[in-house]
């Protein structure tokens, strides 16, 4: 049987305050119990794919989040669920945009690759990660996509990365490269490129479970020692 839990969302970013964390979202959630008797709280992450993403990017982020329990949900943002990435590698996509509800969604993902380009050219899903934002809520880019966040404003103050090349666009940031591999300021998380594909994925779950959790991960996948 399930427990009624609530859950509070504090704004800014989750389960820190900030100087402007005045607002708290309060939302009921049905948790099953652990093994154990106890209860666990259900993470959300949604992924944005489109045609040309960066395959590893997306899949190794994917991966480590649901290796580490976190409920990962794949969005086409193009017309067919079956999309085709940059190494021209399909992926079935699990939902098209307009059948998630993104208030639920604890992260929102952004995979680079030269079809980073079609995201700016997505009115909902733009509006989408400014509300996200608006909200103190979670958002991730890798490779190329930290440009879109620049490109709408979301990156004014932070402190951020992306591949080599793209640091114009990222308006208002300051912005660090190698050796840098995955940069959390606020609730923006940002990463440079394929080879860092995995830290980013640790960075996911270090914030949204926990950083035992991340550790355990890279130590069973043998990231890490």
């Amino acid at each position: 049987m399930s427990i009624l839990l609530l859950r509070f969302f504090i704004n800014k970013t989750h389960y820190r305050f900030t100087e402007d964390s005045a607002k708290i979202e309060l939302s009921l959630l049905f948790v099953p119990p652990t093994e154990g008797g106890g209860m666990e709280i259900s993470m959300k992450v949604t992924a944005f794919l489109t045609d040309g993403f960066e395959t590893v990017e997306a899949l190794a982020v994917i991966d480590i989040c649901r290796r580490a329990g976190i409920d990962t949900d794949t969005v086409s943002i193009t017309g067919d669920k079956n999309v085709i990435s940059a190494q021209n590698i399909p992926v079935k996509a699990d939902y098209f945009f307009d059948e998630v509800n993104l208030e639920e969604s604890d992260l929102l993902f952004l995979p680079g690759g030269p079809g980073h380009k079609s995201y700016m050219e997505n009115e909902k899903l733009l509006n989408a990660l400014k509300e996200h934002d608006k909200k103190g809520k979670r958002i991730a880019a890798i490779c190329a996509a930290p440009s879109i966040l620049g490109r709408i404003g979301l990156l004014k103050g932070k402190i951020a990365t992306c591949f080599p090349g793209f640091e114009k666009y990222l308006d208002g940031a300051q912005v660090l490269l190698a050796p840098v591999r995955v940069v959390t300021d606020g609730n923006i998380t940002t990463s440079r490129g394929m080879g860092t594909s995995v830290d980013l994925g640790l960075e996911i779950v270090k914030l949204l479970i926990s950083e035992e959790k991340a550790k355990e991960l890279a130590a069973s996948t043998q990231y890490a020692d």
